[in-house]
């Protein structure tokens, strides 16, 4: 029953019984309400090949300066609850509702507690229980995506090299990846910092292996005004255009229903570590302060939404031009 519940509720630790060649992690972003501060907290596990390999971690990246600090823990230091969203790492937890952080390194100290409110999850149906849709029921994936939170506000403050950081009224988003390896190569944007309330956009385009093969997989979301709109491999979406350069993209996608245009900009950001057969022997680029620009239509050409969000999330993969064909 454990196994069935898990494929519904994608937050909840999936790796019960892993043992090598697998990774969970969990990304929350956390922006205060003055925009100044601007942090991703990123706890997970990382089972390797062999022991040595093995490890429980938290990475932080300070958007403001791009420092990335990445706190190792014994895999024995990680503890999770079977049936919700709870997690442990050392004496830092996690969970939908919060987080509660004592990290400390040469570099950093953070310590402190967060709790979350106005959480608003991401819809899920019964052959829809998150954003891979149908394909969260296809075996053999190396990577698995789910979004926890589209939105939520933040209550409390952390202690950051012993100065107060507020986040009183500050926004958040919560999502997760799990599975044996990142793609071969993708793209993530992420934002919900527009004018317009409650707004929340995701696009991932990526190359991914499967049973010897690979195809490019194109998950992408807008909520705006409560409705969820999706552009999707699966609902027929398809990348109409798209051009990718260094720290720019823009892109048209399009199913029968909908058309989204879009483009991000960002400067530079943070490396964080990424998975590879377990290991988190990868780096990718990330920034939280990208700019997006979108539009989405329907199918008589009427104007849906429109709006700008900075401090967005952006990724671009080593090779992602491949993803233009």
């Amino acid at each position: 029953m454990n196994f069935i519940k898990k494929i519904w509720y994608p937050e909840i630790f999936q790796g019960t019984g892993k043992k090598t060649d697998y990774f969970e992690g969990w990304y929350f972003k956390l922006i205060s309400a003055d925009k100044s501060a601007i942090y991703a907290v990123i706890p997970g596990i990382a089972y390797g090949l062999n022991g040595e390999e093995s490890h429980a971690f938290i990475q932080v990246i300070n958007a403001k300066t791009g420092q990335v600090n990445y706190f190792r823990y014994p895999v024995s230091d990680f503890s999770y609850e079977k049936t919700f969203f709870s997690i442990a790492i050392g004496e830092n937890k996690f969970s939908r509702e919060g987080m509660y952080l004592n990290l400390k390194d040469e570099q950093l100290t953070l310590t402190g507690e967060l709790y979350f409110y106005d959480i608003i999850p991401f819809p899920k149906t019964f052959l829809y229980p998150g954003i891979m849709g149908p394909y969260t029921f296809v075996p053999f994936m190396e990577c698995y995506h789910g979004i926890v939170n589209v939105s939520h506000k933040i209550h409390g403050k952390l202690d950051i090299n012993s100065l107060p950081v507020i986040f009183e009224g500050g926004e958040g988003y919560l999502e997760k990846d799990y599975g044996k390896s990142f793609p071969e190569a993708w793209i993530w944007i992420q934002a919900n910092h527009f004018a317009a309330r409650d707004t929340c956009f995701m696009f991932s385009l990526a190359r991914i292996p499967w049973l010897g093969k690979s195809f490019t997989g194109l998950i992408c979301f807008l909520l705006f005004q409560k409705k969820l709109y999706r552009l999707a491999t699966y609902n027929g979406a398809k990348v109409e255009r798209i051009n990718i350069e260094s720290k720019k993209i823009s892109a048209k996608i399009a199913n029968r229903h909908f058309t989204l245009e879009f483009s991000a900009r960002t400067s530079e950001g943070g490396f964080l570590k990424a998975p590879k057969n377990g290991m988190m022997n990868r780096e990718i680029e990330e920034s939280i302060t990208a700019i997006t620009d979108l539009k989405l239509t329907d199918h008589k050409g009427v104007v849906i939404f429109r709006g700008e969000s900075e401090n967005c999330g952006m990724e671009i993969s080593e090779g992602a031009e491949i993803l233009k064909g």
